[in-house]
């Protein structure tokens, strides 16, 4: 269960950000919808341990984050919550099999060759095993992306704007790919856009 109380942050003391709470069982996926300016790339970094928030408790599975170190708190990232950023991050001189085996071994999880195969596979992508970040598409470069984040098998996965520069095809393809990959594991799923696209997509929903 993710779980949050009373979260708050301010990068200065002219303006705060408050945020709903939310309560998001297994299995379940949530749409955090809201414009430019409202605090959505600052929730996902909450969300994930890579700020502290003023006020509030995030919980995941029982783990308050601010009861860990940051050492402590950056291990239970790298094993339970997947991140699909807005914009792609690879090792651009890796291919896309290395880029996921690096993933893995950066989450201390075992390389598992076949694994990746798989998933690429999965998600139409399994002849860009050799194939370098550069010579993907916008859509495929975020297909790689959602890869990333699920490779470890995450328990949350975040997604900062995962449509935002997409056509409505690929959107509607990477909303449904997150959704089965995130149901065939039982994990949770929180997407946070501006993109009203999706509105109908997910049946939980919150508007900051």
């Amino acid at each position: 269960m993710l779980q949050t109380k009373g979260l708050s942050f301010s990068y200065n003391s002219s303006y705060i950000f408050t945020f709903p709470d939310i309560l998001l069982e297994q299995g379940e996926d949530l749409l955090i919808l809201g414009d430019s300016g409202v605090g959505k790339t600052t929730l996902i970094q909450i969300l994930s341990g890579l700020l502290s928030p003023k006020s509030g408790v995030v919980e995941l599975n029982g783990t308050r984050f601010q009861d860990l170190s940051s050492k402590s708190l950056d291990q239970f990232r790298g094993s339970n919550i997947g991140i699909v950023f807005q914009k792609s991050h690879f090792v651009r001189n890796l291919n896309m099999l290395d880029n996921l085996l690096l993933s893995l071994y950066l989450s201390k999880k075992p390389q598992d060759k076949q694994r990746v195969i798989h998933l690429l596979q999965e998600i139409g992508m399994s002849d860009k095993l050799n194939s370098f970040p550069e010579e993907l598409s916008d859509g495929e470069q975020q297909r790689a992306a959602i890869a990333t984040a699920l490779i470890k098998k995450p328990d949350l996965i975040l997604a900062d704007e995962p449509t935002a520069s997409l056509d409505d095809n690929n959107c509607q393809k990477t909303i449904t790919l997150l959704k089965e990959q995130v149901s065939s594991t039982n994990a949770k799923l929180i997407v946070i856009t501006h993109d009203q696209r999706l509105k109908d997509q997910f049946n939980k929903s919150i508007v900051l």
